[in-house]
């Protein structure tokens, strides 16, 4: 791959990855596949100062004390001219003799570049290769040279929407402090906007229709809404539409009386009756039969019903929230739903976002599912950088529900109570290493112990085959070329006739 081919890439993941955290990590990714860099990462001006932000291949863990921290004479060198430097052996260079972050790096080569936005150095992206790997070669520094200029601007545009993230977390803390949204975990803008407008509902007593992908918490967005309205106190009540077959869902809804139907030994109070005064929450509210649609329109239009087997009408005080994963416009087109009922549920609508639209979100709620591990095992658990990589880059076709399964699938397999790459399914593994391939990288990606031993296997596998075929091959034209006669084969290719005659039983 060349230069420009390189830089078109990068153009493509500056304008197409919409997650900018994502994006930033991905260009770093980009940039030390495409110059051979061992490691690096971007330092970027924060509230006065510069501070390590994205890292990639360089863990301060697995390193010597001395070099835990990147040298800040090197970058305040960049900051201050606003030039790169390319340094094909940095312990040669003696304006630096007497810094010891500097002298701590050894012989590696560093390339350290600003990134600039009208003239300002916001950021500063800092790169390094071992003493082994050699220096950084002129395409390379070519490379490196465009990719400021082209990644300037997106990186300030970033630090800006950073500055403003943390000014409205600011204030959206006090906001989620001061309502109840018990077991709804987001800071992503998309949720904070959701629950203000939860908040906006449920001072209102009209009819919630929340819409969303299965998993993504549609029945805590309606336990929310219950519990910051004015009925709070009272009853939340559930009735799930998917669980229940079509000759039992009037009896569940609206109770029955006894001898009203076989099975029916006692007088029973529906989930309507149950909710009076609260709230009733009708989930998967599509998989209503037809049949009762029209009895439940007429219940949302009075608030009046009748049990099975009852002649009196009955009426409650309840704030109706329904949900669905259909869609429900394609329903009543097709005839499958009502349309009146329709329109009565919609009056406020809410979409629960997928998961994959909230990516930032996804670390909150792996520390959630850890710790109520941590507390359900009674032991330590973490997740290591290259599993949490792989699980902030998945895409969760079943949302939340998936991702807490998954982190109760890994926690169960986890080792000393590091959860690795190896821990997670395959799906989410194939879908790192292909995000990987994607993003150009063209290093041998890190493999876990598992996939290690997994590809030693096989390596192995594939080692015997091939000696095999060869011998087969072998055998065969020996034996042809002296007619069959094994004394003479062995003779011929200077074998012991016994050793040659195992290897033709071998291969019958």
């Amino acid at each position: 791959m060349n230069v420009y081919q390189a830089l078109y890439r990068i153009s493509k993941t500056l304008h197409l990855e919409t997650d900018r955290e994502l994006m930033i990590r991905l260009l770093l990714d980009q940039v030390i596949a495409f110059t051979g860099a061992a490691k690096g990462f971007i330092v970027v001006r924060e509230r006065g100062s510069f501070q390590e932000k994205y890292r990639v291949h360089y863990d301060p863990e697995t390193l010597p004390p001395e070099r835990r921290n990147f040298s800040r004479s090197l970058v305040r060198q960049a900051i201050r001219s606003g030039e790169l430097f390319i340094f094909r052996d940095i312990s040669m260079e003696q304006r630096f003799a007497r810094e010891e972050s500097v002298m701590a790096l050894g012989g590696a080569a560093v390339a350290v570049a600003p990134l600039r936005f009208r003239g300002q150095v916001n950021a500063v992206i800092y790169l390094e290769k071992e003493r082994e790997a050699g220096a950084f070669s002129e395409q390379a520094a070519e490379f490196i040279n465009e990719f400021v200029d082209l990644a300037g601007a997106s990186i300030h545009r970033e630090l800006e929407r950073e500055d403003l993230r943390v000014f409205k977390q600011a204030h959206e803390g006090d906001f989620l402090a001061s309502h109840d949204f018990a077991g709804i975990i987001g800071r992503h803008p998309t949720m904070v906007s959701l629950l203000q407008t939860v908040v906006q509902a449920a001072r209102s007593e009209a009819t919630v229709l929340i819409r969303g992908e299965t998993g993504t918490g549609k029945d805590l967005i309606a336990r929310a809404l219950c519990r910051n309205s004015r009925r709070a106190d009272k009853p939340f009540v559930a009735i799930h539409c998917g669980a229940l077959p079509e000759t039992l869902f009037e009896a569940e809804l609206f109770g029955h009386m006894r001898g009203s139907f076989t099975g029916a030994v006692k007088n029973r109070p529906g989930r309507v009756a149950q909710a009076d005064g609260g709230t009733l929450f009708i989930d998967e509210v599509a998989e209503i039969p037809l049949s009762s649609q029209a009895k439940l329109l007429r219940f949302f239009q009075s608030g009046e019903f009748q049990r099975i087997g009852s002649d009196k009408v009955e009426q409650v005080d309840v704030r109706i929230v329904a949900a669905t994963h259909r869609d429900l416009e394609r329903m009543t087109a097709d005839g499958e739903f009502r349309q009146d009922l329709y329109y009565r549920l919609k009056v406020v609508e809410l979409e629960a976002p997928p998961l994959r639209a909230r990516r930032s979100d996804i670390p909150l709620l792996i520390e959630r599912f850890l710790e109520e591990r941590r507390r359900r095992d009674r032991r330590e658990l973490a997740l290591d950088a290259e599993a949490m990589q792989a699980l902030e880059l998945y895409d969760y076709p079943g949302n939340v529900r998936e991702l807490m399964h998954l982190i109760e699938r890994a926690s169960v397999l986890a080792r000393d109570g590091m959860v690795g790459l190896e821990n997670l399914p395959e799906s989410v593994r194939a879908n790192f290493w292909r995000r990987a391939s994607a993003a150009g990288s063209s290093k041998t990606p890190r493999f876990s112990r598992y996939d290690k031993q997994e590809l030693k296997t096989q390596r192995d596998a594939a080692i015997d085959s091939a000696v095999e075929r060869v011998e087969r091959a072998f055998i065969r034209g020996l034996l042809e070329r002296a007619g069959g006669n094994v004394s003479e084969a062995a003779r011929c290719a200077g074998l012991q006739r016994t050793y040659l005659h195992r290897l033709i039983a071998k291969y019958k």
